[in-house]
């Protein structure tokens, strides 16, 4: 809703450069990050800021080859399937940790002008654990002078209410009826599930 307002605002209107919309999603698995950047994409369409609005998901790894200049063709090629759309790369902190052999700095680096040159054209959405995500955008200064703070967006677990009414809705689609007396069981393992999670 937020969004789609200031699309809609005469200070979105003004900006003379086409403002910069690249993201950050941070949250766990499980928190809606992929559907709403789909979502994002339908946005952007239907207000003309992006010419398809389609969806391209990778993880970090997908941009990275093991071999020199491999890294740099692979991730440029994703780059291109993605333009006029939303780029979305999940498990991004990945890119700026060691163990990689230095190839996930290759594809920030390759990916940094790109979120420059294709600013009208392109979207392209950072998305991890919170706690890894700052850590990535630390790593190199040209990705947080082309991530505004305000598109950074946490997204956190669902609360015990929510997965309940999740798991109802759930249950209603796929016709699995189930008595009433059985709510109560349905309702502790819910909340027993909420409490053991861990980050994955």
């Amino acid at each position: 809703g937020e969004l789609t307002l200031w699309i809609e605002s005469a200070e979105f209107k003004k900006k003379t450069d086409h403002p910069l919309l690249h993201m950050i999603f941070e949250g766990n698995p499980g928190t809606g990050k992929t559907t709403v950047a789909r979502l994002i994409g339908e946005l952007f369409y239907e207000h003309g800021i992006l010419k398809k609005g389609h969806l391209v998901e990778v993880t970090s790894s997908e941009l990275i080859a093991e071999f020199v200049g491999g890294t740099a063709a692979k991730t440029k090629k994703v780059v291109q399937g993605a333009l006029d759309g939303v780029l979305f790369i999940d498990e991004a902190y990945a890119l700026s940790e060691d163990g990689r052999g230095g190839y996930g700095n290759e594809a920030i680096d390759t990916l940094i002008p790109l979120l420059e040159n294709h600013r009208d054209r392109l979207v392209v959405i950072f998305a991890g654990y919170s706690s890894k995500m700052k850590q990535f955008l630390d790593s190199n200064p040209g990705l947080s002078r082309r991530i505004p703070r305000e598109n950074i967006f946490a997204f956190p677990d669902y609360s015990p209410e929510e997965l309940w009414a999740i798991l109802q809705h759930q249950l209603k689609q796929r016709n699995l009826p189930y008595q009433q007396q059985l709510e109560p069981l349905l309702r502790d393992t819910v909340h027993e599930m909420y409490e053991i999670r861990e980050e994955s």
